[in-house]
């Protein structure tokens, strides 16, 4: 079964960051092969294969993941453990938070295209019926006005991605 996990770019502003390389390796490793309920199901010697590393640097590693974190002074969920030992593995502690922040994002991003493609049949259909689109009449009134710049402005918005602007709008 394949499996994947959200790389957000933050973790590289995170105090995991400042944790020694094969501590991050073990823990990408980690994020990689966890199930969808993020657990680990593996042993530590099955993560060192996977992880490229010794037994031992990877039980080293997960001393370090399931302890307190001490690199940051602020309260932290879990107290900054990013890890937990489990029955049958290691729990990833944030890893539904970071799921919920993936189907936001993903929420957002299939708003945008509804709303995006929502505007377009309205402007086609507004084109159609010879009707102004959006901001013609404010555009025609702030042109009326000596406003050229916000007439650029409220034109620009207006117009259709599909249709070219010319060099400099």
């Amino acid at each position: 079964m394949n499996n994947w996990t959200p790389l957000w770019n933050f973790c590289v502003e995170s105090s995991l960051w400042d944790e020694s390389d094969l501590v991050v390796k073990v823990f990408l490793t980690m994020m990689a092969i966890k199930d969808a309920d993020h657990v680990v199901r593996f042993s530590a010697y099955q993560i060192a294969r996977k992880a490229r590393k010794t037994e031992v640097e990877v039980l080293e590693a997960l001393k370090v993941l399931s302890s307190p974190d001490t690199k940051r002074l602020e309260p932290q969920e879990y107290e900054g453990r990013r890890i937990k030992a489990v029955e049958d593995g290691w729990l990833v502690l944030n890893g539904e938070k970071y799921r919920e922040m993936v189907q936001e994002e993903m929420r957002k991003a299939r708003n945008r295209r509804a709303q995006a493609a929502h505007r377009q049949r309205e402007k086609e259909k507004a084109m159609k019926s010879g009707k102004p689109l959006a901001g013609e009449n404010s555009a025609v009134s702030a042109m009326a006005n000596g406003d050229h710049a916000a007439a650029d402005a409220i034109t620009t918005q207006a117009l259709p991605e599909t249709m070219e602007r010319a060099p400099g709008d």
